[in-house]
């Protein structure tokens, strides 16, 4: 229950101010935007737009969402530990009768449960605008809406605990967008590093993980287990970090 509490106050802490609507709307718009008009160009196997490659499937879409949400998660929790510190509610906060993991996890539920959010409204609307103009294969859809749920807990876990570690927000997005969009780029590289050490550096990278299977439809458990350990890693070290500060 006093992890559903501090879910509740950080959710109600984000939609009172101007900045996540912004975000909201970029996030939405820019991805609708690349996947009917541009495609994705990046890479050896670059992708045509709607109009241009005239396929109901919304591969483009989803082949997008790594890069984005590198910018998108860092952006809307950066607040989550630094503006705690930076304002001194952190103390107060740790004052309370919780315990540190759980108000660890409640930040965690609340960012996640908002940019599983903003995913939905910027896949379905399409999703079903695609279904009207062909055969959409809604199988394909509702995996790679399951992928991109898990890959957004692992970019929240790795954002806040890295907003955990500054009091700086600007410094919170800034380290957090670089790190996820590096995660991103390390996939791109795969293709000139040597066999034995592409394959490690591409089991690290979590966009490897759901672009190989959930986006195109693929259900694999083993990404499964590798994001639940990637959250559970992040939660630990988030709580490692805030609990030595709790007993300064």
């Amino acid at each position: 229950m006093r992890t559903l509490a501090v879910c509740r106050r950080e959710l109600a802490a984000t939609f009172e101010s101007p900045i996540a609507y912004v975000t909201i709307a970029l996030f939405v718009i820019t991805l609708d935007g690349l996947f009917f008009f541009l495609g994705y160009p990046i890479g050896n196997l670059p992708l045509p737009s709607l109009w241009l490659g005239e396929q109901a499937s919304l591969v483009v879409l989803f082949t997008w969402l790594p890069l984005l949400l590198a910018l998108l998660v860092p952006a809307l929790t950066m607040g989550a530990w630094a503006e705690e510190r930076s304002r001194g509610t952190e103390e107060l906060l740790l004052t309370y009768p919780v315990r540190t993991g759980e108000v660890v996890i409640g930040k965690f539920l609340a960012a996640w449960t908002l940019v599983a959010l903003l995913i939905t409204l910027a896949v379905v609307p399409v999703a079903i605008s695609v279904a009207g103009l062909g055969a959409l294969d809604w199988a394909t859809v509702w995996v790679g809406l399951g992928g991109a749920y898990m890959l957004a807990a692992g970019y929240v876990a790795i954002a806040l605990l890295l907003s955990a570690c500054t009091s700086e927000q600007l410094v919170a997005f800034l380290v957090g967008a670089i790190v996820l969009g590096l995660l991103w780029l390390l996939r791109m590289l795969v293709g000139v590093l040597p066999a034995s050490l592409a394959s490690a550096v591409d089991y690290a990278c979590p966009s490897s993980h759901f672009l190989g299977s959930a986006a195109r439809g693929v259900f694999d458990l083993r990404d499964v287990v590798y994001f639940g350990s990637l959250v559970g890693f992040g939660l630990y070290l988030n709580t490692v970090v805030v609990e030595r500060r709790r007993w300064r």
